[in-house]
């Protein structure tokens, strides 16, 4: 076993406060050589961490992305934590589909650049006189299923992607879900289209449906015919700020604010604070 769980070890980076740096400067050479048989710099610097006492917090916006294939479910379900840091973009697919890996950070990037503490931020709400669950990847992606999925299915990641180094289905160290066969458990996919600052404190997001991975639908058990009408969804959102993050972390909420029995081809939701006691609970 070269890694383990206590290193933070690989391209994602980590970071260390300036308290623990001061300490690391005073021990540093001595426990550099008495660990020089470490894999890596980041191994050693653990190692002189545990002279210190001091163990490794995992922050779950550091991404080592260790994972084969196209990363769109790891990304498509980001835990309630900032984004931090993306590795081994090489080694996956672009992260939209069509275009070069470098083109998909410059998309990504351009959503961070109007809202970096949103970004990839996972929301999702329901839409109950259509029977639609709605998930959002602020900057990234929208889902639509034409279906009542629970807030735990939904915050789970869809497995498009297979493991490191053996290429397989699993394991992996985190929970993942399998792509349905039923087409009434598979979203139709829409990804980030343009990004718009409204006014100081205001972001609109327009996501575009990605046509080779929600055409070709048949509706089957469920009514889908008004979801495979819906071509865009815009996003609203105020600005987040970072003083959240000194908070409890919590998942805001959303609501469709032009829900109706109807057919539309633009969907419009609103990302917000949670009211108190509200919560994302399906009937």
């Amino acid at each position: 076993m070269v890694h383990s769980y206590a290193t933070a070890y690989g391209g994602a980076g980590f970071a260390i406060s300036y308290a623990l740096a001061v300490e690391l400067f005073r021990i540093l050479d001595g426990c550099l050589n008495r660990y020089h048989e470490f894999y890596g710099s980041d191994s050693k610097i653990q190692g002189c961490m545990s002279e210190i006492g001091v163990p490794l917090t995992k922050e779950l916006g550091f991404h080592q992305m260790d994972i084969r294939g196209h990363p769109y479910g790891l990304l498509a379900s980001h835990p309630v934590a900032p984004l931090v840091s993306l590795h081994h973009l090489d080694d996956v697919q672009p992260i939209f589909p069509s275009q070069t890996s470098m083109e998909s950070l410059k998309r990504l990037i351009s959503g961070y650049k109007a809202d970096p503490g949103r970004t990839l931020q996972h929301n999702f709400c329901y839409d109950l006189r259509r029977n639609w669950s709605v998930s959002v990847s602020w900057g990234y992606t929208v889902m639509l299923y034409p279906s009542l999925v629970t807030a735990k299915q939904l915050e789970t990641a869809l497995q498009t992607f297979q493991t490191w180094g053996s290429r397989q289905g699993g394991p992996f160290t985190f929970n993942i879900r399998t792509v349905s066969y039923d087409h009434c458990e598979r979203p139709l996919v829409y990804l980030l289209d343009r990004v718009e600052k409204v006014g100081r404190a205001e972001t609109l997001t327009t996501y575009h449906r990605y046509l080779p991975w929600s055409s070709n639908r048949e509706c089957g058990h469920c009514n889908c015919t008004s979801a495979l009408a819906v071509e865009f969804f815009n996003v609203s959102a105020s600005k987040f700020s970072p003083d959240l993050w000194n908070k409890a972390p919590r998942r805001q909420c959303c609501e469709i604010i032009n829900g109706s029995e109807g057919v539309d081809s633009v969907v419009q939701v609103q990302i917000r604070d949670c009211m108190r006691f509200e919560s994302v609970t399906p009937p």
